[in-house]
């Protein structure tokens, strides 16, 4: 099956995000062509240098307080590298580097804060992880003005892939209980390992009761849509609607205003967040509304009797018609470039994993 000519985009954003950059070489022209257009219009939305490294420092301040003067960061052209990134350690000498002992020059304030973890984990024995994982342990690194030196003329660290994914529709299981202080520690725990690429889900439903209601579906009608907090990402995958429920408006809008602050900060950091898109999942009354609309209910979801597989997520598609799937998919991604001509639509493909639909 022929994808459409619009989703051509698809196919190199996902070769990016499964294979190694040995790979993408020995890809058809047009993939790398498509790939090299992605990368440059994605980094001309970056922030400025100044703006990059101002947040890098900022994590450092956060994460080492003690040595926000130690570590002098600079932001260097991509053309430095060999093709995807890279962080370069060095020390800083001179008698003007007012206290800077290390030097991290990085493409994007990701590379250098990742550059920062490399040196405090390699350098330092520091380690930097999740709580349950251990957490963030840096007594080992040495009181500032006697930091550990760098070989010759420093590192380079090479990225192998463009963009390092991070996250699942289900993480919402977790971070629907998160506040801001929260979400700053991961984001920054993010940069630190070399994300570029996270999902950035909070919020949504806010959005999407507007839209619904341009479509007049009342307050009413959207509480029996909308899953409750616990299970918001069951009610996303289109799995069940309404359970849990209802969110209030005051809930709706502190969603909102957290997801404003998690893209703030993750785009300050040079990443690409990734933001839902529709894929199809409607209230049930839009039948009332748009009864000559082809709208099909799934059926039954974890009964009993097994478990069937959503369009897009865990749920089995209503016909094996490859014209139909492709109409579909066609569908969904004019919608997304009507409100961004530039829209890149990511598929994760955990979803057709053991689905006898997708392996056939």
């Amino acid at each position: 099956m022929r994808a459409p000519d619009r989703l051509r985009l698809l196919a190199p954003l996902l070769l990016l995000l499964l294979l190694p950059s040995s790979s993408l070489s020995s890809s058809p022209p047009d993939v790398r062509e498509s790939v090299g257009e992605l990368l440059r219009r994605l980094e001309n939305k970056r922030p400025s240098s100044s703006v990059q490294v101002a947040a890098a420092h900022a994590l450092l301040q956060r994460l080492l307080p003690t040595h926000h003067s130690s570590f002098r960061f600079e932001i260097i052209p991509k053309g430095i590298c060999k093709q995807n990134g890279c962080f370069h350690i060095s020390n800083v000498n001179g008698s003007n580097s007012d206290g800077a002992e290390i030097l991290i020059r990085g493409t994007t304030a990701v590379e250098i804060s990742s550059g920062l973890h490399w040196y405090l984990k390699y350098w330092c024995g520091a380690h930097i992880s999740w709580d349950k994982t251990g957490g963030v342990q840096l007594a080992s690194v040495p009181p500032p003005g006697s930091l550990a030196r760098v070989d010759g003329e420093g590192v380079k660290v090479e990225r192998p892939v463009p963009w390092s994914y991070y996250q699942n529709v289900v993480t919402s299981n977790s971070y629907v209980w998160w506040d801001w202080r929260r979400w700053e520690k991961e984001i920054d725990w993010m940069a630190l390992q070399g994300i570029n690429l996270p999902l950035a889900f909070t919020g949504q439903e806010a959005i999407w009761k507007k839209v619904f209601k341009g479509f007049n579906v009342s307050s009413d009608d959207l509480n029996d849509f909308f899953g409750g907090p616990a299970f918001l990402a069951w009610a996303r995958m289109g799995n069940l609607h309404g359970w849990g429920g209802p969110l209030s408006q005051n809930w709706l809008n502190q969603q909102l205003l957290l997801q404003k602050q998690i893209l703030s900060h993750m785009v300050e950091l040079g990443m690409t967040p990734v933001l839902p898109s529709f894929s199809g999942n409607v209230p049930a009354v839009f039948r009332k509304l748009f009864p000559s609309a082809s709208i099909t209910r799934l059926g039954d979801w974890n009964t009993v009797d097994g478990d069937l597989r959503d369009t897009f997520n865990e749920n089995s598609p209503p016909t094996d018609d490859p014209k139909y799937i492709s109409l579909l998919g066609a569908a969904v991604y004019k919608a997304m470039s009507k409100g961004d001509k530039d829209a890149v639509w990511l598929m994760q493909h955990y979803h057709t994993f053991d689905c006898l639909f997708y392996n056939t």
